[in-house]
């Protein structure tokens, strides 16, 4: 199986994350592990705990803005920074902020440029901490999950999202499928979609050709068409190519929906933490 580190967008920061995993695996004091309290920071920072609780090795979470001066840790950087990742030793301290890559290669030989995360970094430094950890293979799926919330999916194509969903497709991580066939879909920021429509489609889906379901997809998602958003990059996924795990029954984006919601009933602190732990416990957003 490939790594993360090995898909063209990682190539850029390969190296300094490599170099980071070498020491934070061989590392005998606890590494502090800083994120803003926000949905962003918690997906970022639950597959660097899984990485390190499968290595044994120590740790803390803190939910908060600023990194120490002293001691060791891994602070994830917001999503508006696009400074790239940074490290020094002794102690180790490393950054991981987004940066602009080539996402894809065009036929002509362009490249097409798109971001890379905090979150995307956050999987490939995690996998290359504990290349076997079950923790970390459960949790593969949500590598995209940065670039899912990342505004680029609202303007244009994003090449990047589209690379490291293809790699996980690849590696068997996941499974792309239209809507109809999620098991269990939250449409509820979709509002444009209609519930009952939806479920007559998918009562349908087994019955129809290929051409019907194009027909019949096309149709459930015409309402979409007169708004000003989503963008036609968004609604293609959000219709066309849901993300689904293995033995998921609500696809990345219905999850990142309920996820979402937790910040509207609890404190930031108590959002993020809520979302970490139920990533490192079962892979997972459950539907409220």
């Amino acid at each position: 199986m490939r790594t993360l580190l090995e898909a063209e967008p990682l190539a850029p920061v390969s190296e300094i994350l490599s170099q980071a995993a070498d020491q934070l695996r061989s590392s005998n004091t606890t590494i502090l592990l800083l994120a803003a309290p926000s949905l962003q920071g918690a997906l970022a920072i639950a597959p660097l705990e899984a990485a390190l609780v499968d290595a044994g090795v120590p740790y803390r979470r803190r939910f908060r803005l600023e990194a120490p001066s002293e001691g060791s840790w891994v602070h994830i950087l917001g999503p508006a920074d696009e400074s790239g990742p940074k490290l020094s030793s002794n102690p180790l301290q490393l950054s991981l902020a987004g940066t602009v890559v080539d996402g894809l290669t065009g036929h002509q030989g362009d490249s097409r440029k798109g971001p890379l995360t905090a979150v995307a970094q956050s999987h490939a430094l995690a996998q290359a901490i504990c290349p076997d950890g079950a923790r970390i293979r459960r949790l593969r799926p949500w590598a995209i999950s940065g670039n899912w919330l990342h505004s680029a999916l609202d303007t244009t194509y994003d090449p990047v999202f589209t690379a490291l969903r293809d790699a996980l497709v690849q590696d068997g991580s996941i499974k792309v499928v239209p809507l109809p066939e999620v098991p269990e879909p939250n449409i509820s920021a979709s509002t444009w979609i209609d519930p009952a429509a939806l479920d007559a489609v998918t009562s349908r889906w087994p019955s129809l050709d290929m051409e019907g379901r194009a027909r019949a997809l096309s149709h459930l998602m015409r309402p979409a068409l007169s708004r000003s958003t989503p963008s036609t990059a968004r609604l293609e996924e959000i219709g066309w190519h849901c993300v689904l795990g293995p033995g998921w029954s609500t696809d990345l984006a219905g999850q990142i929906t309920t996820a979402a919601g937790l910040w509207k009933e609890n404190s930031a602190a108590v959002a993020a933490g809520r979302v970490t732990d139920s990533l490192l416990r079962r892979g997972v957003i459950p539907q409220l």
